[in-house]
């Protein structure tokens, strides 16, 4: 049996960690108007958030189309691929994982889907998981199992410059609630049980970045870790810098949001996630 792992764009995965681990990542679109582009192919993060703060109109996303899927699965079924795993974004924020489960039906080969409940470097982090379990030579119940178990380990936290962008998203849950005392504050948010939750607010960055540092200290011990940015990348080096002050010895991931999470947290986005040890390793 050759397991293979698929995934989609709002992992955030660098190219070069997706190609090291031989991960498929299928891309969602942005659209500006009646223009679409594949997310992190016809548009990259940089020329994306250039672009952003000179439209009028905010863009909008969609998922892959199943046939997206489908081709990604083929590909990788005639390189020898016997079974699949796609583990996907959050479905309580996208619909991707449905158009990814249409695109597998009645294909040659074993392949099961695994929604995160999670995005960005965080759903990443497990992806790169299933790809050095897969490698290694473990089953797709196995691995599976494994990343499921460490998607239910990792907290995912960050904050933003202004709610607008996911509120016109559709993606703030009871996030909602906060818009209108937040004028003069940073909001503080998770995904928790899938959707964006605010969890506090702060009248700084500096300050918020400190209350969320607070929040994942009091998860140690810590596995692992990552850290992304939009347009901070100074921000970035800060938060990483700390992020290993709380766990030495834990390997941190960074990167650089792609364009369709950019549609939705918008510039100044910065954020982190901590795996907490299993009780096994503690």
């Amino acid at each position: 049996m050759t397991l293979r792992i698929v995934t989609d764009s709002t992992a955030d995965l660098p190219p070069a960690l997706a190609a090291q681990h031989a991960i498929g990542v299928v891309p969602l679109t942005v659209l500006f108007g009646d223009e679409q582009l594949r997310d992190g192919v016809d548009i990259t993060s940089e020329k994306f958030f250039r672009r952003l703060v000179r439209e009028q109109k905010l863009p909008t996303t969609s998922q892959p189309a199943p046939g997206d899927f489908r081709a990604a699965y083929e590909t990788l079924i005639a390189e020898g691929a016997s079974e699949i795993l796609s583990i996907h974004i959050s479905g309580k924020l996208s619909r991707t994982i449905e158009s990814a489960r249409m695109g597998a039906e009645g294909l040659p080969a074993r392949i099961e889907h695994l929604d995160s409940g999670l995005a960005s470097l965080a759903l990443g982090l497990g992806v790169m998981t299933a790809a050095m379990r897969a490698a290694a030579g473990a089953s797709l119940d196995e691995t599976r199992a494994l990343v499921a178990d460490q998607f239910a380990r990792t907290h995912l936290y960050f904050m933003v410059d202004t709610l607008e962008f996911l509120r016109r998203g559709g993606r703030i849950g009871r996030a909602q609630e906060l818009i209108g005392s937040l004028l003069q504050f940073k909001p503080l948010l998770a995904i928790e049980a899938g959707v964006v939750e605010p969890i506090g607010r702060a009248r700084t960055k500096q300050r918020a970045l400190e209350e969320l540092l607070r929040l994942a200290g009091e998860l140690r011990p810590i596995e692992q870790m990552m850290a992304v940015h939009a347009t901070t990348p100074d921000d970035l080096k800060f938060l990483v810098d700390r992020l290993y002050g709380l766990a030495p010895d834990a390997p941190i991931t960074v990167g650089r949001i792609t364009p369709v999470i950019g549609v939705h947290g918008g510039p100044g986005l910065l954020g982190f996630a901590v795996v907490t040890a299993s009780r096994s390793a503690r």
